[in-house]
């Protein structure tokens, strides 16, 4: 490595603040510090390509308050009620939500994931120069490619339009930066539809390094493979309406990995789709640390009464969903167990690391049958064809099997549904029974499906009187607010 890209390197490190993690730095002198080899690269994309878990929070459940699958509650517990007060401005999709004049300063919805993507950069344009095996390198470069896709597609959709509302051509994105180092450069941002167009092209070039170089990917759940982008691109095409590639790339995922958890077979306490010891789902796990008493996770915003409702539709009679019991499986009520009876649903869907509680997200192959059941139901409505209506009932009808109490749950015939609406509908609900709070699916989806009304109540601390708040059809709320902070040091992001 010659000097200039030593010289390179430290300055990088020294503005990312990344001297303090450099146990597995090689250390040259006292004044220069610098990776040298394929491990010492890999253990930086680990802890500054992949999320950590304050992202992975943020990325898996971090827009659910903003949806209607949460509703307030009056707590008593006082650290309930200092994030009530702290989180009023976010259930409420107030503008100042982000900053002090509101919920208080909060960048990261803004900042995290493109702490992500500097990281991923950095691995591109520097794995190269390190020690080590070829193949290793390789599959490296299509992890960071993958994962850089994967946070401009959250980016994008914080803060840009839908794919499909309006003109993604003409609608304001998020500014897309492919290269590392400092700069005072003021980004303007790119359309949604160049970002698209990255995303994909990220995600493409990241399965063909990762393919090629398989035999060196690390066997860790949370790591990427290349059928982990696979589904990636299943689901990016399924919000950008192109029906045919959403389900030919899920075609692409099921004909290797089709697994399903059989709830009905698995005991919902020491299980999940995310888990250790049932790992059959998971494609990609975005893990996010907790412990034993993270129940709290949801409160004082807990399932609202709509989407409790929704796991009793559908059902055959003496059926039982068992997504909607006790346990980690999907999540379950619990009506007696400490001070907030019938009020808070635990959501943990899984258990990555030993010895300490995990709750995860990520993507997983029930997603991709629900994927593939929409698309062609999409397909179905324009084309009049039977055979596409059939085949996404089949998909469905899979996913369920695995999901009711199996002596009394039967698959649903098309002569169930009066017409193509109505089974577009059953595949919505769904949809919303299966990937409530992973992944930030919900609030994605309402703004793909129209960004419908939205009503929340806001419940008073002292009197419990309720005032409701609406986000209105087609909102621009449902662009989220670039925080103050960020538009001062960049006036190009102003909106």
């Amino acid at each position: 490595m010659n000097m200039n890209m030593k010289s390179k390197l430290l300055l990088l490190f020294l503005a990312l603040g990344f001297i303090q993690c450099s146990d597995f730095l090689e250390e040259q002198s006292q004044s220069e510090i610098r990776p040298s080899t394929v491990a010492d690269m890999e253990k930086i994309l680990e802890t500054m390509a992949y999320p950590n878990n304050a992202v992975g929070t943020l990325l898996n459940r971090g827009t659910d308050i903003f949806t209607d699958n949460v509703k307030s509650n009056v707590v008593d517990e006082p650290s309930f009620v200092s994030r009530k007060e702290r989180e009023f401005w976010r259930f409420i999709w107030d503008s100042q939500m982000f900053n002090e004049g509101g919920g208080g300063e909060d960048k990261s919805f803004w900042v995290s994931p493109y702490e992500r993507i500097k990281g991923c950069n950095l691995i591109l344009e520097y794995v190269d120069e390190m020690q080590g095996d070829a193949a290793k390198k390789g599959h490296m470069k299509g992890e960071a490619y993958a994962l850089r896709g994967y946070y401009y597609f959250m980016l994008v959709n914080f803060f840009g339009l839908p794919y499909n509302y309006g003109n993604p051509e003409e609608n304001v994105g998020v500014p897309l930066k492919l290269v590392t180092g400092v700069t005072d450069e003021k980004f303007i941002p790119n359309t949604v539809a160049e970002c698209y167009d990255q995303i994909i092209k990220d995600l493409n070039t990241g399965i063909v390094l990762m393919k090629a170089n398989q035999e060196k990917q690390s066997n860790l759940q949370w790591r990427m493979k290349y059928y982990s982008a696979y589904a990636l691109l299943s689901r990016v095409y399924l919000y950008m309406d192109d029906w045919d590639r959403a389900i030919d790339y899920a075609d692409t995922v099921l004909n290797e990995r089709s697994g399903l958890l059989d709830f009905y077979n698995t005991s919902t306490s020491s299980t999940g789709v995310y888990h250790n010891n049932s790992p059959v789902e998971i494609l990609w796990a975005v893990t996010e640390k907790g412990d034993a008493n993270d129940w709290i996770l949801l409160n004082p915003w807990t399932p609202s009464d709509d989407l409790s409702l929704v796991y009793v539709y559908d059902l055959d009679e003496g059926a039982t969903d068992l997504r909607l019991r006790n346990g980690t499986l999907g999540f379950g009520r619990y009506d007696t167990w400490g001070n907030y009876p019938g009020v808070w649903m635990w959501v943990a869907k899984g258990q990555l690391m030993d010895q300490e509680y995990w709750l995860n997200g990520g993507i997983r192959t029930a997603e991709l049958y629900l994927n593939r059941a929409e698309a062609n139901i999409r397909k179905y409505m324009v084309s009049g064809d039977k055979s596409e209506a059939q085949s996404a009932l089949d998909d469905l009808n899979t996913l369920r099997s695995n999901r009711f109490s199996s002596r009394v749950h039967k698959n649903k015939t098309l002569d169930a549904f009066a017409d193509a609406e109505e089974l577009l509908a059953f595949c919505l609900r769904e949809r919303r029974r299966e990937l409530c709070f992973e992944g930030n699916h919900r609030w994605f989806d309402l703004r793909r499906l129209g960004m419908p009304e939205i009503k929340h109540v806001f419940l008073d601390q002292d009197n419990g009187y309720g005032t409701e708040y609406v986000l209105q059809k087609e909102d621009p709320r449902y662009v989220l607010p670039i925080p103050d902070e960020v538009t001062k040091r960049n006036p190009n992001l102003k909106r």
